[in-house]
């Protein structure tokens, strides 16, 4: 039998085939056990539970700890508190609420006298084993706190292991509720916001604006996104799996919204200890690549970029030719899949744990600003954003990265003459040297990712020769960095660049395309990916799920999604479009921020930015 098949049986023996004989000893009439929803509302009756505790049962994961509280308030019903009765309630309801229903001793019992040392004892270990299955270890520990602190149990009050499940209970619950509905805490983890957000601010992600989405995987550890904290171990179970389904929300998804999202591309992720996933499809990519070429990009002790062949030394890096790469590209991505199924190492990383699958509502959760909505039209032009042909105005902190070249001159620059005069926008641009708190422009020259504005600014600086924003042209050679075609949509008859992209139709619900070459191209991947369909290029033309099709209608609208770190931002230019079954929220206001490399209590945290919103 299939763990879905127990849980349906047990579904089955639990609320039908004992809940009537509960209700007989309780003095109900037994046709009330056999009413859907009404035997639930006669239950919570039965166990003097408010009525309103019936609207938990459609909310994921808090239904579960409201049907195990259920059953733990039947067995009391019953005056049962051995220690083995009550795992076996908790664990295995299926058996256990059965076994007490057709048990023809078990009767109905008054309610626990806590004036009574005997009742008190009774429950002594019951209380202990249900506080930690509400909170293991945590309970325990909270418990272990008070009392150190002087705290006793009260006569003829509840105990307090009594007192803390309870609590702890209604806590999880509550917290649940407003944790998946309402609002959700969020880390900035980079730097692809910046100065937007920074790294170290903490924030609130509203889900109601665009309608909280139910949980596809509601089986799983509260408060934990996808993994246990400190290792690779799944904090989730899909022995239960729901179709997507978004709640009605207040408003809609605008241009320019700052937009919390599941990682489109976290469906395949190399897992690693140190970092939380990686694009699976990008390693395949440029590890195929460098494996064709024969070049394997590593870094010296310096940190400086080498390249080595066949185990030695490469004096120059010529990479294999884009168009020989084509002639053997199936036959190197095999090997490379082959390669890291089997855990073997990349560039840096010494050992993978396989390739992991994720459903989408246990992604790796993003920030970016949707810069382009359903139905756009997008191109990039030399770094700038149109839509339908039109510019968009540059969000006011976005940054880009320029060349600053300086005048040869014997003076030693302080960084205030840098920071201080152009403070309007930026912090920490000139970054502090470990041997001296002064920046040499005897160099010549320095790479700052800043905002265009303040590189207009300081042209005009005098040690300033001249600043050049890095823009790459269309068909810019990534091969020299080791990445065949990292940019969106990773095919070579696309000459497309981080700053020079597209044209590019964003697809709306309902909205039809031709299938032909192109657009076979574009759009597999939303159709097979996100839309569940197969689709098949063949000699005599495409199919869609085995039928022969000359157009296909999307069924989900999409957004393009980038940071305002242009530069310094993986986003919708390397991995594509964001369907909306992967929109979280959109970012709502910061409650917390910390410098992450300055001391907590000297300059750590950043007041300015405390309870502000985000724009």
């Amino acid at each position: 039998m299939t763990i879905i098949q127990l849980l349906i049986y047990s579904m089955i023996v639990v609320h039908f085939a004992s809940l009537y004989k509960i209700f007989e000893k309780a003095g109900r009439p037994t046709w009330e056990g056999f009413v859907p929803v009404y035997n639930y509302f006669i239950w919570l009756k039965i166990l003097k539970k408010p009525w309103w505790w019936l609207f938990f049962f459609i909310i994921p994961f808090v239904n579960i700890v409201i049907t195990i509280a259920l059953h733990v308030e039947t067995m009391r019903l019953f005056g049962r508190y051995d220690a083995k009765e009550t795992i076996l309630c908790i664990v295995l309801p299926w058996y256990y609420i059965p076994e007490l229903a057709y048990d023809k001793d078990a009767e109905i019992e008054a309610p626990t006298d806590w004036t009574k040392k005997k009742d008190r004892e009774k429950r002594t270990l019951h209380d202990h084993i249900t506080l930690f299955f509400m909170a293991p270890f945590i309970g325990h520990a909270i418990l272990l706190l008070f009392k150190l602190l002087g705290a006793k149990d009260k006569e003829g009050k509840k105990s307090m292991p009594a007192e803390w499940t309870d609590a702890l209970g209604f806590a999880i619950v509550a917290a649940t509720i407003i944790r998946t509905f309402t609002f959700e805490a969020f880390t900035i983890p980079t730097g692809s916001m910046e100065k937007t957000m920074l790294i170290g601010d903490y924030l609130f992600v509203n889900k109601l604006k665009y309608g909280p989405k139910i949980p596809e995987t509601p089986l799983s550890i509260p408060f934990i996104h996808n993994r246990l904290p400190g290792t690779m171990t799944q904090s989730y179970v899909e022995w239960i799996k729901n179709d997507y389904f978004r709640l009605p929300g207040y408003g809609k998804i605008t241009r320019n919204d700052i937009m919390v999202f599941n990682w489109p591309v976290g469906d395949s992720v190399l897992l690693h200890p140190e970092v939380a996933a990686h694009d699976y499809y990008a390693f395949v990519r440029d590890g195929a690549f460098q494996k064709a070429g024969k070049m394997i990009p590593l870094l010296d002790k310096n940190g400086n970029k080498q390249y080595y062949q066949n185990g030695e030394i490469a004096k120059q890096f010529v990479p294999m030719t884009k168009e020989e790469f084509e002639k053997i590209k199936d036959q190197a991505f095999d090997k490379e899949r082959a390669r890291l199924a089997a855990g073997g190492g990349l560039r840096n990383i010494k050992k993978t744990q396989g390739i992991g699958r994720l459903p989408n509502d246990k992604k790796e959760n993003y920030i970016k600003r949707c810069v382009g909505i359903a139905g756009d039209t997008l191109s990039i032009v030399n770094g700038n954003i149109l839509i339908d042909g039109v510019t968009q105005e540059l969000p006011e902190y976005a940054q880009y990265r320029y060349d600053f070249y300086f005048k040869l001159s014997n003076r030693t620059y302080t960084k205030s003459d840098f920071t201080d005069q152009f403070n309007i926008y930026y912090r920490d641009i000139i970054p502090d040297s470990k041997q001296q708190d002064e920046l040499d422009i005897m160099i010549g020259h320095y790479t700052i990712t800043c905002n265009p504005k303040f590189a207009n600014l300081m042209k005009n600086h005098p040690a300033i020769d001249s600043i050049v924003e890095r823009i790459h042209p269309r068909g810019v050679d990534y091969a020299l960095e080791g990445r065949y075609y990292p940019i969106y949509p990773h095919d070579p008859s696309f000459d497309w660049s981080r700053d020079n992209f597209g044209p590019l139709f964003i697809p709306n619900k309902g909205s039809t395309i031709e299938l032909n070459e192109k657009n076979y191209i574009l759009y597999k991947r939303a159709i097979t990916a996100y839309e569940l369909h197969d689709l098949e290029k063949r000699a005599d033309g495409f199919y869609v799920d085995g039928e022969k099709a000359s157009h296909y209608t999307f069924e989900s609208d999409y957004y393009w999604l980038m940071g305002d770190n242009r530069h310094g931002s993986v986003d919708s230019r390397y991995w594509g479009l964001v369907p909306d079954t992967h929109v979280v929220g959109t970012a709502s206001f910061v409650w917390m921020s910390r410098h992450p490399e300055k001391p907590l209590f000297d300059g750590g945290i950043r007041w300015e930015r405390i309870f502000s919103f985000v724009k």
